[in-house]
């Protein structure tokens, strides 16, 4: 094989491998203007099938600008650590999980939830959700809801 050809693999297979934003190594600070220069940049880019536009700050952080609801998910291996930063809705958590599927390792995804306890929230409210906890995040048409999420591996 020529070098150019295994040149031209190697990229190839470098663009098919997701990147990863791993977690820094060195402290980063986002200021309150900055996270709304974030929130004016997602709430542009919202794919209108999913109503939805992230923002991946590293592997175990992200924002999420949310025009709908999701569906239910379950994470086995990590807890959730949600502080709203704008917008409102409700999250639901804990109940039966309706027709869930494994997504991917560690996280079962469905449609609904069945009997979980529903949390009013608004920018500046913070939930936890255990590991193993079904939830979901609900918009009404017309409103949106920002959250930050970060992946908390609980201590057994």
């Amino acid at each position: 094989m020529s070098m150019v050809r295994f040149a031209s693999l190697v990229i190839v297979l470098a663009a098919l491998v997701p990147l990863q934003a791993a977690d820094p190594t060195t402290p980063i600070h986002w200021s309150a203007a900055r996270t709304k220069e974030l929130i004016a940049e997602a709430a542009s880019n919202v794919n209108k099938q999913t109503g939805m536009s992230p923002h991946r700050f590293m592997d175990s952080a992200f924002m999420m600008y949310r025009e709908k609801s999701s569906g239910a998910e379950i994470h086995t291996g990590s807890a959730d650590f949600i502080i709203v930063n704008d917008g409102e809705g409700t999250i639901v958590i804990g109940g039966t999980i309706i027709n869930g599927k494994l997504d991917r390792p560690g996280e079962l995804r469905g449609e609904s939830i069945d009997g979980g306890t529903p949390y009013a929230v608004s920018a500046g409210d913070t939930l936890y959700v255990p590991r193993n906890a079904p939830h979901q995040f609900v918009v009404e048409a017309g409103r949106h809801m920002v959250y930050t999420v970060v992946k908390v591996m609980p201590v057994e």
